[in-house]
């Protein structure tokens, strides 16, 4: 019988069977045919396995259901032992009179020998006296001082406000106007068909619409930023996208920027760049590319270039400060103390410092400028300092601004300076002998460089004419350079005076 179900299994059992009997002389026998094998090999399989899980499961539950059974019978009895041990102890208790029977070791103290009793609460009684005998309403209402201004009372808000770190409402003196005006949409769509960039747009300036439009000595003054829209560095403080791949240099851009520059009508440009670490000459020959093409499409436009620190590399500083511009700039940012936490790891205090004193070597007719925001945690010794540092190394315009957090991605705002302390740092940037220092809240690297440029053109024209009505006079007026020194020193208190009266 296990013969046809072995051949159905096995077919070469079965090829063998046939093979032996080719060898035999007796006679096959028929071998019968099980009716019901085609439902055993159907059905035989599953239903076994059906079976096994079952008894498994089966077990499992049982072993589970008395771990139960047996966890709340000693639940049970613990709890019949704890009551009847407590029970025991009150009897104990009764019979001596409030002392336990209980034995107790050498080591051990009687609890009610050493129990004190405690004492009676007068929280409510005391504290209902004190406030009997304490000030009342009238002591708060009342005083010696007169009451504050609305402007008074306003001023000290703003000033607990500035002082507290990560406050997010602005100061009433950092709020500007949108951006609007005929100047501002046409620069906007130039750069747009032109595929520009410029740092205002980029870094959210707050002054974009005075620059563009022209202020209030109608100069108007764009900040255009070259080799592409993505820096290879991450300062915490810029909004600038940042790539270690950004995209590759547009060989047009020198062409099309002096093209875009001179349809503007712009008294005075700022070129400024991202940080392009992925080239071989970090965009220095492009930038120096570009300072000659707008140089000899728009000659009387004044050329300020904010670069990079090409990594500190006097080969790369110099095309760019030999190339035709009137202003050669490189921000410091910060006091040396929070370059680390505030600029990206490969920019430093000394290599920013040997950038602009290496300028002045190379060119030394070169206006040098720098910037430092403040508001990011520094001291005002550390201002201080900076300031010295970076009149040593002959810079000559240095501008302070207010840090404005640009996005929560960004480092906090670690105080909202006051416009009276930007107000004493011009005064000793003054005094330390920059020849023009700008320091205010919305004050930027390129704000106002339009203005100081007008003021220094009336300043000579004021000199010149000063020594010619000295010459007719018959005196000497060969000695400009004290006349402007002394024209220079009459504008500055002319200015901090409207500053006051304002």
């Amino acid at each position: 019988m296990t013969l046809p179900i072995l051949s159905t299994v096995f077919p070469r059992a079965a090829l063998f069977r046939s093979h032996r009997r080719l060898f035999t002389s007796q006679p096959a026998r028929e071998t019968p045919q099980l009716e019901n094998i085609g439902f055993i090999r159907a059905y035989g399989k599953p239903v076994a396995t059906i079976f096994l899980w079952s008894a498994l499961t089966y077990m499992s539950l049982q072993a589970m259901w008395s771990k139960l059974y047996f966890d709340e019978v000693r639940l049970e009895t613990e709890a019949k032992i704890d009551k009847l041990n407590e029970e025991l102890s009150r009897i104990e208790v009764a019979a001596t009179g409030g002392h336990h029977s209980r034995r107790l070791f050498a080591t051990e103290t009687d609890p009610a020998a050493t129990m004190e009793p405690k004492p009676e609460r007068r929280v409510r009684k005391e504290f209902a006296e004190k406030l009997k005998g304490g000030p009342g309403f009238g002591d708060f209402v009342t005083g010696m001082r007169e009451p504050l201004t609305p402007e008074q009372a306003m001023q000290q808000a703003e000033a607990v406000q500035s002082k507290i770190p990560g406050n997010s409402r602005l100061p009433r003196w950092l709020k500007t106007d949108i951006p609007t005006g005929g100047n501002v949409t046409k620069i906007r769509k130039t750069l747009r068909e032109l595929k520009l960039h410029t740092v205002c747009e980029e870094a959210r300036c707050p002054n974009m619409s005075e620059c563009w439009g022209g202020g209030k000595h109608g100069t108007a003054t764009a900040t255009i930023m070259i080799m592409g829209d993505t820096c290879t560095r991450g300062c915490r403080f810029c909004s600038v996208k940042t790539s270690k791949t950004p995209a590759a240099l547009d060989a047009a851009e020198p062409e099309n920027v002096a093209t875009a520059l001179a349809a503007w009508g712009l008294d005075y440009v700022v070129l400024t760049s991202v940080d392009r670490d992925d080239l071989p000459d970090f965009g220095s020959a492009h930038f120096a590319s570009t300072v000659r093409n707008i140089r000899e499409r728009a000659p009387q436009m004044m050329i300020e270039c904010l670069t990079p620190d090409f990594l500190g590399r006097p080969e790369l500083i110099e095309p760019v400060a030999l190339s035709g511009l009137d202003v050669y700039a490189h921000n410091i940012e910060t006091v040396e103390a929070l370059q680390r936490s505030v600029r990206d790891h490969r920019a430093n205090y000394k290599q920013s410092m040997f950038v602009l004193a290496h300028v002045k070597k190379t060119k030394p007719t070169l206006l040098t400028k720098s910037s430092i925001m403040l508001g990011v945690g520094e001291t005002d010794e550390e201002v201080l300092q900076t300031m010295k540092d970076l009149r040593a190394v002959g810079v000559d315009i240095v501008t302070l601004g207010q840090y404005m957090r640009p996005t929560k991605r960004h480092m906090k705002v670690h105080e909202y300076v006051t416009p009276e302390k930007f107000k004493h740092w011009e005064q000793v940037g003054n005094e330390l002998g920059f020849l023009y220092t700008a320091s205010g809240p919305l004050v930027r690297s390129s704000y106002k460089a339009g203005e100081f440029f007008i003021s220094e053109i009336l300043r000579k024209r004021s000199a010149v004419a000063a020594a010619k009505a000295l010459a007719a006079e018959g005196r000497d007026g060969s000695n400009l350079r004290d006349i402007s020194a002394s024209i220079a020193t009459e504008e500055r208190k002319k200015a901090a005076l409207d500053s006051a009266s304002l």
